[in-house]
């Protein structure tokens, strides 16, 4: 049976290869083999070990048990939805309306529950009004309002709500307003202005009583201590702190309680180091006796204070008083370790007093920078002091220069290309080039020299930090020399020729010292390396210009009065004239005494060569306009002639004594032989200018334009048959 498979028995019963079969052909065998089927089931069960008779009887009495079951559970059913659901139904309503009536009650419960409360704050804070704590009376009252902000639901329709937070909050203004009044008798501050002075009292009337602690505790449960605090630490920083380390202070401890502070208001004061410093150490001292009482977990008022304006105050101090500390100069610099330790045992006092905190801030970070800080103190240092020397007066003068250049006596060189180099050398470059001529110079530009020859021996010592600015600074010494000389001393060098030649010569002998500074530089600074060109050649040429510059103008100056004298004088209408008044006369020998005077004052202050040159060019414009004033004039009088003569002569036998050696007019004055050659004309007759005519020849011939020659010849001789001659004669 458990092998036996109806699908191979179907498909061998029905041959699917069989092309036409009938069912009435396989009924037959179906029923064969179902009764196969049937005679082997009846030959299992015959073997079979089960009493199947019992089971099926078994089977019947459990399916009539299994109805009466169930009709049992439909009979519960029935009576469980008439009855029992009736009662359920009837339970949930009594539920609902416990339910409503628990709400209500803790409604009321929750109502009354902060009634008792805000009751029971009240009386807490009458406690603590009554004990006279402040501490404990804030409080009470902020917890009350901090109560009242979060009712229950419902309490805030009661009145009690509303009146209970407006007595609150009247109680709580009262309450700040007395606490405010106690914290000023605990600290107040009077400032007293006067025009000398100002008086500053601080008044500290903290112990170690319970009461100052309350109130303390008080502000700082009201959130206002901070406040206060930050209020007498922004005062104290202002009207006092600042006031210390800028001006000339004296403090002074009255009482116990009692600090005065006077400000004597003196002006370009700076008070130092160690002066403000002492003070601050009596005002910090008498603070922290005062102000150092513990109210809360290690916190102070002083802590508090040092909090808000500890930085402010370093960076003020640091700023203001201790790097004007940091010296000028490196032998000082050497030094300085014994100020950083003052500068640190004073920190270490602000540490113990609660001022400033115990680790992580340091007034001494500035020493990080020294080397910065130094180099710039130098450079402002230095600028200040040249400035201070180009405001000097240029009149105070010293000899400088050799009178003539030395003759060097021939050294004994090898041959080779070193020798070739030194010859080359000596042909190509002029020994007056490092020697600078006799001459006067103003003693403050001798100063500035002495002063960047100091700032350069300084620096060679120093770090290349240093170095670099220092050298940079002595650049701005001589670009500051441009700036403030000719502005400072304006007037003097407009009107002044003694000025004008000072500032002249000062110009020169400073360009001539910055052709060679920067290889003097170069060499004190000899193995060590450096990231930028040490030179002031480019220099050079500007400091000679600033002394041309100023030189020129006080030149045409000089021009201009001699060319006003002439053109104010009957010397500008010769035409219209037929005799000179005196004021022509007086008019040429103002000018010679200007020249004079000119003589006088830069002869021995002007290098000679120099001095030579500038009074040739004065005296050639000079003789250049007396000669155009008749050389234009196409009629001149005998008379006039005369006169001319006698005044051009005066100035013929004058100018030679305006220079050093007579000899010198005839080399720097263009104009002199023409002069002579003029007055020759003045004087003489036809025949005379014939003969220095000599043919195109004579020196009438070399320092006269024909066209000149011949306008004035026609405007000092009558039309005759001998002036038409000589007039044939020269083209």
């Amino acid at each position: 049976m458990a092998d036996y498979d109806v699908d191979t028995i179907l498909k061998g019963i029905f041959d699917t290869n069989e092309p036409d079969w009938k069912p009435a052909d396989k009924i037959p065998l179906i029923v064969k083999e179902i009764e196969f089927l049937k005679a082997d089931l009846k030959t299992f069960l015959d073997s079979s070990e089960y009493d199947i008779d019992s089971v099926v009887k078994e089977s019947t009495e459990i399916t009539k048990l299994s109805k009466a079951l169930v009709e049992d559970m439909e009979k519960c059913k029935t009576e469980i939805e008439d009855q029992t659901m009736a009662e359920i139904l009837k339970s949930i309503e009594n539920h609902d309306m416990i339910s409503k009536e628990l709400e209500r009650v803790n409604f009321a419960l929750d109502i009354v529950c902060d009634v008792l409360q805000c009751g029971k704050l009240v009386k807490e804070f009458e406690e603590g009004r009554q004990a006279q704590s402040y501490s404990r009376a804030v409080e009470a009252v902020y917890d009350l309002l901090q109560y009242l902000d979060l009712p229950v639901e419902g309490f805030k329709c009661l009145d009690l709500h509303v009146n209970t937070k407006h007595t609150a909050q009247l109680i709580l203004d009262r309450l700040l307003h007395d606490l405010f009044a106690e914290w000023g008798r605990l600290i107040s501050w009077n400032v007293k202005p006067g025009t000398k002075k100002t008086i500053v009292t601080i008044t500290l009337n903290f112990d170690e009583s319970m009461m100052a602690v309350d109130v303390v505790n008080a502000l700082e449960k009201s959130k206002h201590l901070s406040q206060k605090v930050s209020e007498f630490a922004q005062a104290l920083l202002k009207d006092v702190l600042v006031p210390i380390i800028n001006k000339d202070c004296t403090v002074f401890a009255e009482t116990d309680e009692l600090m005065t502070v006077t400000i004597n208001h003196k002006p370009n004061f700076r008070p130092p180091y160690d002066e403000v410093i002492a003070n601050l150490r009596l005002l910090f001292h008498y603070l922290s006796n005062k102000l150092n009482i513990e109210y809360y977990r290690d916190n102070t008022i002083m802590k508090m204070i040092g909090k808000e304006i500890h930085v402010e105050f370093s960076d003020i101090l640091v700023k203001d008083c201790l790097i004007d500390t940091i010296p000028n100069n490196i032998n000082d610099l050497q030094h300085y370790g014994r100020i950083t330790s003052e500068i640190e045992n004073f920190q270490l006092f602000l540490c113990l007093v609660k001022f400033f905190p115990r680790e992580g801030y340091s007034i001494l970070q500035y020493v990080k920078n020294i080397d910065v800080l130094f180099a710039t103190k130098s450079s402002q240092h230095f600028l200040e002091t040249a400035r201070a020397i180009m405001l000097k007066d240029l009149s105070v003068t010293m000899s400088i220069g050799v009178e003539s250049i030395p003759e060097e006596p021939v050294k004994k060189q090898d041959d080779g290309p070193a020798k070739e180099a030194l010859k080359l050398l000596d042909k190509t470059i002029p020994k007056s080039l490092f020697y600078f001529p006799r001459c006067m110079i103003s003693k403050s530009a001798q100063e500035l020299l002495d002063l960047v020859m100091m700032m350069m021996e300084q620096a060679v010592q120093c770090s290349d930090v240093v170095c670099k600015k220092l050298y940079n600074t002595a650049r701005l010494v001589f670009e500051l020399y441009d700036a403030v000389v000719p502005y400072h001393h304006e007037d003097y060098l407009l009107t002044i020729p003694q000025y004008v030649a000072l500032f002249h010569n000062n110009c020169m002998y400073l360009a001539h010292n910055l052709q060679t500074l920067g290889d003097k530089w170069l060499i004190l600074m000899e193995g060590r390396e450096m990231d930028y060109p040490i030179s002031f050649i480019d220099l050079v040429q500007k400091m000679r210009d600033l002394g041309y510059k100023h030189l020129i103008i006080h030149m045409q100056h000089q021009r201009n009065q001699i060319l006003d004298n002439i053109r104010s004088s009957d010397l500008n209408c010769i035409v219209v004239k037929d005799v000179l008044s005196e004021n022509a006369e007086a008019a040429v020998r103002q000018c010679l005494r200007q020249l004079q005077l000119l003589k006088n004052v830069w002869i021995g202050v002007f290098p000679v060569n120099v001095f030579t040159r500038l009074m040739g060019t004065l005296v050639n414009m000079f003789a250049e306009e007396l000669i155009h004033r008749v050389c234009t004039v196409e009629d001149i009088s005998m008379e006039m002639a005369t006169q001319l003569t006698e005044m051009y002569t005066l100035v013929v036998q004058k100018a030679p004594t305006l220079f050093q050696k007579p000899s010198d007019v005839e080399t720097h004055v263009k104009s002199w032989i023409k002069l002579q050659e003029l007055i020759f004309v003045l004087g003489g007759s036809l025949k005379d200018i014939e003969n220095h005519w000599k043919d195109g020849k004579g020196p009438l011939a070399v320092h006269f334009r024909t066209e000149e020659l011949r306008n004035l010849i026609k405007a000092l001789f009558q039309n005759t048959q001998i002036r038409a001659n000589l007039l044939s004669k020269i083209k």
